[in-house]
């Protein structure tokens, strides 16, 4: 399988520099392409520091920063429609600038097929409905809007799944089938992407890096709620056989030195990888 990262980022330029030459170590000649939603002031300079790890570096228009961290989703569309379709590859390995790996995507992934979507923390939505921002009072009014349209213009029969966006990886298929699409600005990618796959019968696999949805120690790994990952458990994890190897926020500006020295830590090959297949193709 032919992978790529898209690295979606909007600042720190040689923190990220040092990352992803990490990420070219633990990936030998994979191809990276920067998605960047910063400044626009300061893209020309994010290219200049990035050009020795970045394939391409694209920009992302639009007055509001938030909109950038929501819709996530409707800027791969946009990437694909710009760029992406230009470009051999199999499957998109999206990589946060603050989500740490420190195993290959070929190993991590490698439970996900080339035609389905990676997407972590997958739950059927009416398991967290009541607890999850997105959905709970007063942004369920969006989420109701968002599957009022789902249903009235794609005739959507199926249950909703919730996700975090950190971790997910899209096939070339899948973004070619939605290269069309209207996304709507309603609710956020992490309740998008699921309906998205869905109406196109595409199988979604969890990631496997978020493990129990409300759980404070979980978060200790894991989390999109901006509970920084502290170096002391990162380095326990890559100790242990069957340890995380994925971890998101991880804001830390650590050399590709360092890096690569707390990959060496994980001299015991894991045995298997925590998947599920949680939605299949219809």
């Amino acid at each position: 399988m032919k992978r790529i990262i898209l690295f979606r980022y909007h600042n720190n330029f040689d923190r990220n520099k040092k990352l992803l030459k990490f990420y070219k170590y633990l990936n030998p000649g994979i191809d990276i392409y920067g998605l960047y939603g910063g400044p626009e002031e300061l893209f020309t300079e994010s290219s200049q520091v990035l050009g020795e790890v970045l394939n391409h570096n694209y920009l992302l228009r639009h007055e509001n920063p938030e909109w950038n961290w929501k819709n996530s989703d409707m800027s791969f569309q946009q990437w694909y429609n710009h760029v992406g379709h230009n470009i051999d590859f199999d499957m998109m390995h999206v990589v946060e600038h603050d989500l740490f790996y420190f195993d290959s995507l070929d190993a991590l992934f490698s439970h996900v097929p080339h035609n389905a979507l990676a997407l972590t923390g997958v739950t059927p939505l009416k398991n967290i409905e009541k607890k999850w921002y997105w959905t709970r009072s007063p942004q369920n009014k969006e989420w109701k809007m968002l599957m009022d349209y789902f249903i009235r213009e794609y005739g959507y029969k199926d249950l909703p799944i919730a996700t975090l966006g950190p971790g997910t990886s899209l096939p070339r298929s899948f973004l070619e089938a939605i290269k069309n699409i209207k996304i709507p600005d309603l609710s956020n990618d992490e309740t998008r992407l699921p309906l998205l796959a869905q109406i196109n019968n595409f199988p979604i696999y969890d990631t496997g890096f978020f493990r129990k949805w409300f759980s404070d120690k979980e978060y200790r790994f894991f989390n999109a709620n901006r509970f920084v990952i502290n170096l002391n458990t990162i380095e326990k994890q890559l100790q242990l056989k069957n340890g995380r190897r994925a971890f998101h926020p991880c804001n830390q500006d650590y050399s590709s030195e360092k890096l690569m020295e707390l990959h060496q830590l994980t001299n015991k090959k894991r045995q298997g990888w925590f998947a599920k297949v949680i939605w299949g193709a219809k």
